[in-house]
């Protein structure tokens, strides 16, 4: 089980957004889910296509990729 993060119950509205607009730009303050949760409640909506997350830095980049693969199994 993942602990909840402060975005999870604006997940559905994350998708919505996407699904309305086709564009998405999250502000909210770091560990609030933003890198992890988002992108992958968005891969799971299936909107057509890949899923691209941009992170300034490799390590940050790792980091969030070990994160959600670690959450996914």
């Amino acid at each position: 089980m993942m602990d909840p993060l402060p975005i999870d119950p604006l997940l559905p509205a994350v998708v919505a957004a996407m699904r309305d607009r086709g564009l998405l730009l999250l502000a909210a303050p770091p560990g609030s889910g933003k890198t992890t949760r988002a992108p992958s409640a968005l891969a799971q909506a299936d909107f057509g296509g890949d899923v691209v997350v941009l992170e300034p830095r490799r390590l940050a980049a790792r980091a969030a990729a070990s994160r959600v693969a670690q959450e996914l199994g």
